[in-house]
């Protein structure tokens, strides 16, 4: 028996990943329990529960007594549009298990690095489009699930704040690595004194390869929001983007204005070409990051993130806008 349980304790050691329990994720069906129930009564009741959610992503305190709130959400829930938008989230997302383990590998893989993190609670909520698409924090993630219910279904945000190449990104597969690299943030160690160009794209470069570290299987388009034609003809075109940053002089650059064109949310990138994506510069950033990763077999994801030195990285990292590995 002594031997049995020594062999099994040894094959643990081998295939570690088997042998570790998930993180336990608490996914709450809020949308469900909202729709439940059409009269403002049901909707105070709502908010008295769940006062964390109602905080966090409607902004109210004591949002039980908060007369227009009720009114509001009462008025959605009756909303015969809106219910229907939310009978075809159901039929999208179905019970959510696939996400929920999604997450909960990505939570233990944290945990395992970080081991002061704490897996947040999960709420989902169909709001139709009049709050935030995720909202995260340490403790809760709120989803507006209405907006990832994808390109079939019938109502889909709409706007000039949502143009074509973040629309497309509305899909349930992008959920769990936008959830992911949102978390990074509290590991992505930065030097506040350091506001250049070079800076910026080495956080968003952490963050990525974060991502990517507890979410190994997720493709990088889902990563970073570019199509997978993107993202191909920007890795061989990688030699003209970086040899316009450093024709530009854009590595050390401080001026806001400027850095914005390269790491803001565009159609595309006019200052390099119109098959440019948008937000380049937090592509090459990720690729600056993970040539250094990469190099550094000793460097850990944890030690990566708390390297606050973004010079250190670029230089160590060897890139020169070359597409070898």
């Amino acid at each position: 028996m002594r031997l049995q349980t020594a062999f099994a304790g040894i094959l643990c050691l081998f295939f570690f990943a088997s042998c570790t329990k998930n993180e336990d994720v608490t996914l709450i069906r809020l949308d469900q329990q909202l729709f439940s129930g059409k009269s403002a009564e049901n909707v105070r009741g709502f908010l008295n529960q769940h006062p964390d959610v109602a905080q966090l992503y409607f902004n109210a305190n004591e949002a039980g007594n908060d007369t227009a709130l009720i009114r509001e959400l009462t008025d959605r829930i009756n909303n015969p549009a809106l219910n229907e938008l939310y009978q075809q989230t159901e039929a999208e997302f179905g019970d959510m298990a696939d996400l929920k383990t999604q997450l909960a590998e990505a939570f233990t893989k944290i945990k395992k690095n970080f081991p002061d993190f704490r897996s947040p609670k999960i709420a989902t909520l169909v709001t139709g489009f009049a709050g935030p698409d995720i909202v995260v924090s340490d403790s809760l993630i709120i989803i507006g699930i209405d907006y990832f219910a994808g390109p079939k279904a019938k109502y889909r945000p709409r706007g000039p704040e949502f143009p074509q190449y973040i629309l497309r990104r509305y899909q349930k597969e992008y959920i769990a690595p936008a959830i992911i690299f949102a978390l990074s943030d509290k590991y992505n160690a930065t030097n506040r004194t350091d506001q250049t160009m070079l800076a910026d794209m080495v956080y968003f470069g952490k963050s990525y390869v974060f991502t990517k570290t507890m979410l190994p299987e997720v493709a990088d388009s889902l990563i970073i929001g570019y199509s997978d034609k993107q993202l191909t003809e920007t890795f061989n075109a990688q030699d003209i983007i970086w040899g316009h940053f450093i024709d530009n002089q854009l590595l050390y650059q401080t001026n806001p204005a400027v850095k914005q064109r390269y790491l803001n949310e565009r159609p595309f990138t006019a200052e390099i070409g119109p098959a440019c994506p948008g937000a380049i510069g937090r592509w090459l950033g990720w690729r600056i990051v993970s040539m250094y990763f990469d190099k550094h077999n000793g460097v850990g994801i944890s030690d990566l993130m708390h390297n606050a030195n973004a010079r250190q990285i670029f230089e160590e990292s060897g890139y020169k806008g070359q597409t070898d590995e």
